[in-house]
């Protein structure tokens, strides 16, 4: 879910980027608050986060897009309803969209969550290529792309059990 919230802002900037101007290169950056809640079984993930977004939209000569090249950097606190176990996710990472190909890509530390005494509960690093007709390249072991909920879910109950 927090990965389709990430995907979506880099989305509305790279919108907003591509119809402002033809030709040079266009640069645009936005800070973004949000915060939200998902079900576990038997309990809520809350969580509050911010995201730093700074990026680069290139433009043929006739004034299309060609590239989108945008940086996504942040935290995110997440907290259990009913105790106070709480993680805090991290995230840095770019996103490409190849306009000619069609190919998106997420490279670098997509989603990170270290805790004291367990280690690392999960995380997205390396690479994450979308091919047209829903054809998915990936590198690297990433949880909450495969996993979605579960991941931060089952944090929750490694932080309990732990």
């Amino acid at each position: 879910m927090r990965l389709v919230i990430l995907v979506a802002v880099a989305s509305a900037a790279l919108f907003a980027a591509t119809t402002a101007r033809a030709t040079p290169p266009d640069h645009f950056t936005e800070s973004v608050d949000y915060s939200d809640s998902a079900p576990c079984t038997g309990f809520t993930n809350f969580y509050s986060g911010h995201q730093d977004v700074r990026g680069i939209t290139t433009f043929d000569k006739q004034g299309n897009p060609v590239m989108d090249v945008v940086h996504i950097q942040g935290s995110e606190l997440n907290w259990r309803s009913g105790t106070s176990d709480a993680y805090t996710v991290y995230f840095d990472f770019t996103f490409t969209y190849d306009y000619a190909a069609d190919v998106s890509s997420l490279k670098g530390q997509v989603i990170r969550v270290n805790y004291p005494g367990l280690g690392v509960l999960f995380h997205d690093v390396g690479n994450i290529i979308h091919y047209p007709g829903d054809v998915d390249v990936i590198h690297g072991p990433h949880d909450a792309f495969e996993q979605g909920q579960d991941a931060y879910c089952n944090a929750f109950l490694a932080i309990a059990g732990g």
